[in-house]
């Protein structure tokens, strides 16, 4: 018979930078708060990202949420008193081909006019100017440029985040996950971790791809996925600066506090597993408008079975019981497009490399918000790759929740309840 813990005002699972924000804002708020993470704060896709930190060319359900959060990213350093490796530096998206023109010139009208974005278009002269390292030989007909973008440590922000919930109040349960969140008479009424039940009126489930597992018992049946990516940082050149965060036709590029440059190449690898039938049907027109976006993976069960040698990466990302096992070929893929676009650095060699695991949804946006049939169910996870920006405000934003409070941000289009329904929702293109 497992034993009975306090009763908290909000149990939170995960310890992601979602899920560290939300403990923050929701014990900052004096909620009794209890946050459970299976291995360490930030050691799954929160401290495996590139670190990027942008507005733009996110899809438009989203970017109320990631304007507010590049609010908060601006304070932030002050507001948790910790160095997080901000830098509003700005990002910049490679334009290199007649199609990459049109489209990013949709979206920067749209951005501009609807949101009031300072994205602005740039002529190939401009590009170099704001890039004088690029390569000339590239055919580069432009970019698009939003100065107020940024990037950060992720690592670094989400512990940043985690010892700020501490600091106000936040208990902590780490190394043991949660297998259950138990629902009755139509509310939540805890989660169990281990043979410990932990009584809680709110329950926020951002566990990352993790989530749909514990959602199913709860009532909740969300089509994620998971997507296994691979990053590669270099060796630092410390006298050569790179200010923007630099988005190349396949690759992003991201310069790191030490001087190293971080890469990876957009997608990665779908392992396919026993359950892989069950969500099929709602990612058949994701599949068709990406098709280059993951490669399948079919050899993965037998894979699981091998052992899993090799080096630990050099990085300060804690590890993971997983154990997720970069893909060379990406690695090889991402060093080359980089040693293309930035000649003068295509000598540095590759000090280290990683992967992570990305929780995706058939249209690539989150799920941010409550399930209509199970009360003070919260849900804030299938943030596709791209969760490491708006992770702050989606963390203040279910704190709001938790506490009865309207959200900051606009989670319309992102109700968790969007894919209840029988046909799949329409296909996204991965930007």
């Amino acid at each position: 018979m497992g034993s009975i813990a306090t009763r908290w005002d909000l149990v939170v699972v995960g310890a992601g930078i979602v899920g560290c924000s939300a403990a923050y804002y929701a014990a900052r708020a004096g909620l009794r708060v209890l946050l459970v993470e299976r291995d360490a704060p930030g050691s799954a896709q929160s401290g495996r990202n590139l670190g990027f930190v942008r507005q733009q060319a996110r899809d438009f359900a989203e970017l109320d949420l990631m304007i507010g959060a590049m609010r908060l990213w601006e304070g932030l350093e002050a507001e948790l008193g910790r160095p997080v490796g901000w830098r509003q530096g700005g990002n910049v998206a490679l334009l290199l081909t007649e199609a990459d023109l049109v489209s990013r010139r949709d979206w920067h009208q749209r951005g501009r006019e609807e949101f009031g974005l300072d994205t602005r278009m740039l002529s190939a002269d401009e590009t170099f100017d704001l890039l004088p390292h690029l390569a000339r030989d590239r055919g580069v007909l432009g970019a698009m440029y939003t100065p107020s973008d940024g990037r950060a440590e992720p690592a670094r922000a989400t512990r940043a985040f985690f010892e700020a919930a501490l600091e106000h109040g936040a208990s902590v349960s780490l190394g043991q996950p949660v297998s259950r969140i138990d629902v009755s008479a139509g509310h939540v009424s805890g989660v169990w971790a281990g043979d410990r039940f932990h009584r809680a009126d709110v329950v926020l489930c951002a566990a990352g791809a993790g989530s749909a597992q514990l959602l199913r018992g709860a009532g909740l049946d969300l089509p994620q996925e998971r997507i296994r990516a691979t990053v590669v940082r270099t060796a630092p050149r410390p006298g050569l600066r790179l200010d923007p965060c630099v988005s190349g036709p396949q690759t992003g590029i991201r310069q790191d506090v030490n001087g190293a440059f971080v890469v990876s190449v957009a997608g990665g690898e779908y392992d396919v597993r026993p359950d892989s039938w069950r969500h099929m049907r709602w990612y058949a027109p994701t599949r068709k408008a990406n098709p280059d976006a993951a490669r399948i993976n079919y050899l993965a069960p037998l894979q699981h079975l091998l052992p899993r040698g090799g080096e630990a990466p050099l990085t300060d990302i804690p590890p993971t019981r997983d154990a997720v096992r970069p893909e060379e070929r990406r690695a090889r893929q991402a060093l080359a497009e980089f040693g293309q676009l930035f000649p003068a650095l295509a000598d540095l060699p590759a000090e280290t490399c990683w992967a992570g695991i990305i929780d995706t949804l058939p249209d690539l946006v989150p799920v941010l918000g409550p399930v209509d049939d199970v009360g003070g169910l919260l849900v804030a996870t299938g943030f596709s790759g791209h969760g490491f920006g708006p992770g702050p405000m989606a963390g203040k934003a279910m704190a709001a929740l938790a506490a009865g409070q309207p959200s900051p941000a606009d989670l319309t289009r992102l109700s968790p309840m969007r894919f209840h329904g029988p046909r799949p929702v329409k296909a996204a293109h991965r930007t």
